[in-house]
């Protein structure tokens, strides 16, 4: 498979993710495969959902590991969306968090033997709307805590993370500068 097909149904699934999640901008062209490659090829139809369809696109979320059935204790089964999930679409979620007047900073050392785990990291608070100050200093405007915990959580970096909150710094012309762009 192409380079580009395969960026393209990745973020296909990340729509469908943001799709469920509830987030406004979601556009879906389709709900299989063969709608998919239809679309991509610029021949649009309407497309009616089935139970089946609907069935198939709740299969590859939890084969992909988007998704998670959890029976309650009175036997009902309900879908939980994963970290994994949450992650795959975390630019979207942080941009509807509103920025705010205090600088939420996130500090991180860890160790060289996770440099695969420290650059995902990075890369997914980049992609949260933090702005890098030092090598391992980063800021925004807006309260991304839970996010930030989430995604230490998923790489597995918790111990070597710091995020904390402040209204004022020593460096804010510095930090508003990094901010605008």
């Amino acid at each position: 498979m192409k380079k580009e097909t395969k960026k393209k149904l990745k973020n296909f699934t990340h729509e469908i993710i943001d799709l469920f999640l509830g987030v406004p901008e979601s556009f879906i062209y389709a709900f299989d495969r063969k709608e998919f490659y239809r679309m991509l090829q610029g021949e649009q139809t309407e497309k009616v959902l089935t139970c089946s369809n609907i069935s198939k696109i709740f299969h590859n979320l939890k084969h992909q590991g988007y998704i998670e059935i959890q029976k309650s204790s009175n036997g009902n089964e309900s879908v939980v969306f994963t970290n994994k999930a949450k992650l795959a679409i975390v630019d979207r979620l942080a941009s509807r968090i509103p920025s705010g007047k205090r600088y939420c900073l996130v500090s991180f050392d860890i160790p060289e033997q996770f440099k695969n785990k420290r650059n995902r990291f990075r890369r997914a608070i980049k992609r949260m709307g933090f702005c890098q100050i030092q090598k391992s200093l980063w800021v925004s405007d807006r309260m991304l805590g839970n996010l930030v915990d989430l995604a230490s959580i998923e790489y597995e970096v918790e111990d070597y993370v710091v995020y904390f909150v402040s209204s004022d710094t020593n460096i804010n012309n510095h930090i508003e500068k990094l901010l605008i762009k």
